[in-house]
């Protein structure tokens, strides 16, 4: 399978609410974040910036990704069942990279499920390591960190 995937920052009520309903039973198992429209709309008002992720036509996974001077911090649902396994979680690590480049910051944070094995995993294999930080209520996100300037 082709690994063309198409991010699109998602910022018109239209798309935010198609979004927040599309298949709902694939973001369910995204630890940090219950995925339902009020929960977007929140995330976006404390400053994150909400993606779609697209294979073809089809919605495989949605992330957030935010800035300071430093550093882009992101988050991201889990890949859609049907597409995992596909290197797609790597595009995404790539794009986050790609993008703090872009904008000239010197590392990308990412907020990890503290039992998300396979997140961990991935965040090891693109070199992140552990930074011992972690946030969350009742969820709790480890935060991993990458230089990449």
């Amino acid at each position: 399978m082709e690994k063309n995937l198409v991010f699109k920052e998602v910022k018109k009520e239209d798309e935010i609410v198609g979004l927040a309903n599309f298949d709902i039973q694939v973001f369910t198992d995204s630890q940090d974040l219950q995925w339902n429209l009020d929960n977007i709309r929140r995330e976006m008002k404390s400053g994150w910036r909400l993606y779609s992720v697209a294979y073809g036509t089809e919605t495989v996974a949605a992330l957030f990704m935010k800035s300071d001077r430093e550093s882009l911090f992101t988050k991201n649902t889990p890949i859609k069942l049907a597409f995992q396994g596909n290197g797609f979680s790597h595009r995404i690590k790539d794009f986050y990279e790609h993008e703090a480049n872009r904008l000239q910051l010197k590392r990308v944070i990412n907020y990890c499920p503290v039992d998300n094995f396979r997140m961990i995993a991935l965040n090891e294999s693109h070199g992140y390591r552990r930074t011992g930080n972690s946030v969350g209520d009742g969820r709790t996100l480890v935060e991993w960190e990458k230089i990449v300037s």
